[in-house]
Formats: C-alpha cells, structure tokens, sequence
C-alpha cells in the first residue's frame, strides 16, 4: 500500500539486507529500484542503520525501510537512530515490524518513522492472516483514498479487506496482547538463557548478543553430522522431536534451523533442551 500509493515507477527505495522478501515483492509491484544494506554477514548478521546515509546521498530514495526484527535472526537495528537520519534527509520511513507489534514495546512516533508494520498472524492474535498499517495522519488521505466509482472501496486495498474470523479474533485478542507486551523484559530473558543452554550442546546462536529478540536461529554442527550417516539424512531431528512430542520444526533440516521461545514456559524450554541433549547422547557415537 505504502510503496504503491507515494511512489512512481522507476523511484528507488533502500532496504536493509535482512529485509523480508515481502519487501521486495512489494517494490517490483509498485516498479521501484531497490538498494540494500549489507548486513555484517556471519554470524551476527547486524544492520548498521548509518550505512543508510552514503546511500541516501548517492540515490536520493523516496523511500527507506527498515525491518524490525528481521524474521531470519531476531535482530533489533537502532530503528531511532535511522529515524534520525530520515528526517535529516526528509526521505519518508517505513518499519516493518512483522515480528515487533504485539510481542514487545514499540512506538512509531518515538522511532520516528512515518508508518509502521504489523502482522496480526506472527506477532498478534489473529486466527487467520491479516496485516495492520500504522501511519502518520498527513498519509491518511493518500494511502486510504477511495474508489472515483465505487465511493466506500479504498484503492490501495483492492478492494474487499479482512472480515470474519481473522478480525473478529484480532480485535477479541487486544486486551490479551496489550496486557502481555508489557512482560516483554522476561521474554528476553527466558531466550537467552534458551540460547546459552543450546550453546552449552555445541549449537550457535547466529544474530546479535546479548539476543534482545525470541527469534532465535542456530546452527546445529553436531546434528548435521549426525545426519550425514543415518538413513533419514537431515529428517532424522524432526523424527526424533517428534516422538519426543515436539512440533515445530521443518522436516529435513538439521544443519540450522530457526525456533521461538515466546509464550513457552521455563518448564517446556527445559524439556527442549533436555530433547536436544538426549538426542545427541544417542547419536554420539556416530559423531565425528
């Protein structure tokens, strides 16, 4: 919606590296030029938000995005710093915040973007899929304008938006998710020492430390090894969490894998981390 209603074919947008390719989808639909900034690479994968500014003095964007966090390694940029710099060079903000809004503290006012990012199905409460866009009042007319025709459809939302389920338990869930933003700091705890009893095993945490974020990636040597000489190959850890009654990660990979912590108690954690280590007690003498 942002990207097609403020830009013109041919504008330029700059997006972190990290970005969702949501982001870039939604770029080629409006017909923009996309720069990306580089992350640090392995194994932090950081966004530098001051690596912003060269570009934006040498492409004159009319637009820069910012995601927070990325959905790959849980990574919190300094989304006020870049908002800083956007009204330096008055070069309009998007952050998406897909995996922020609902789940932790955040202010688009505070940050200084123009809009903001949610996604009702990731980080809210919502059954079903459906997104929400934060905006400053002076975008309103912009991006909600109606239909020359048909006078109650908003063009940029192509017509029918959400309805049913999906809204009825995105609304019924506010109170809940207002109430739980606000346990934030423990879930930030609790994923950390996750991820400290994970590394205890021979995992590595890939992403920022100290990790501010539940979003955790690793990578998993000693599983990968495994499965390089068993019959199921990388299928061997999803069978074994599985019997374990563990749901949840894709089929096939053991090499690295994303997983989440939030909501989880201590005690569910525990019966993670107890899985991983019996898991690689078993397969021990198949390591290298």
């Amino acid at each position: 919606m942002v990207m097609h209603a403020l830009t013109e074919p041919g504008d330029t947008i700059i997006v972190d590296g990290n970005r969702h390719y949501t982001t870039i989808v939604a770029s080629e639909r409006a017909g923009l030029n996309i720069i990306q900034v580089p992350s640090s690479g392995y194994p932090e994968f950081s966004i530098n938000v001051d690596d912003y500014i060269p570009l934006i003095e040498k492409h004159h964007p009319k637009l820069i995005l910012l995601t927070y966090p990325d959905g790959n390694y849980g990574n919190l940029p300094h989304a006020e710093r870049l908002g800083e710099i956007a009204q330096e060079y008055d070069v309009l903000y998007i952050l998406n915040g897909a995996y922020a809004v609902g789940r932790m503290p955040i202010s688009m006012m505070e940050i200084g973007a123009d809009f903001i990012i949610g996604s009702a199905h990731k980080s809210m409460a919502s059954a079903g899929p459906c997104g929400v866009l934060g905006m400053k009042k002076k975008w309103e007319d912009s991006l909600l304008r109606k239909s020359a025709v048909y006078k109650k459809k908003e063009v940029e939302l192509l017509g029918c938006t959400v309805r049913g389920v999906p809204l009825l338990t995105l609304m019924a869930s506010f109170p809940h998710v207002k109430e739980r933003v606000s346990h934030w700091d423990e879930q930030v705890t609790k994923a950390q020492w996750f991820s400290q009893e994970l590394e205890r095993l021979g995992l590595r945490q890939l992403g920022e430390k100290p990790h501010r974020h539940d979003l955790l990636h690793f990578d998993a040597p000693a599983f990968y090894e495994i499965s390089q000489h068993v019959p199921e190959r990388g299928y061997f850890l999803y069978k074994e969490l599985k019997n374990r009654g563990i749901w949840g990660p894709q089929p096939g990979l053991a090499k690295s894998f994303k997983v989440s912590t939030f909501a989880a108690s201590n005690e569910q954690l525990g019966f993670v981390i107890d899985s991983f280590k019996d898991i690689l007690q078993k397969y021990h003498s198949m390591a290298v």
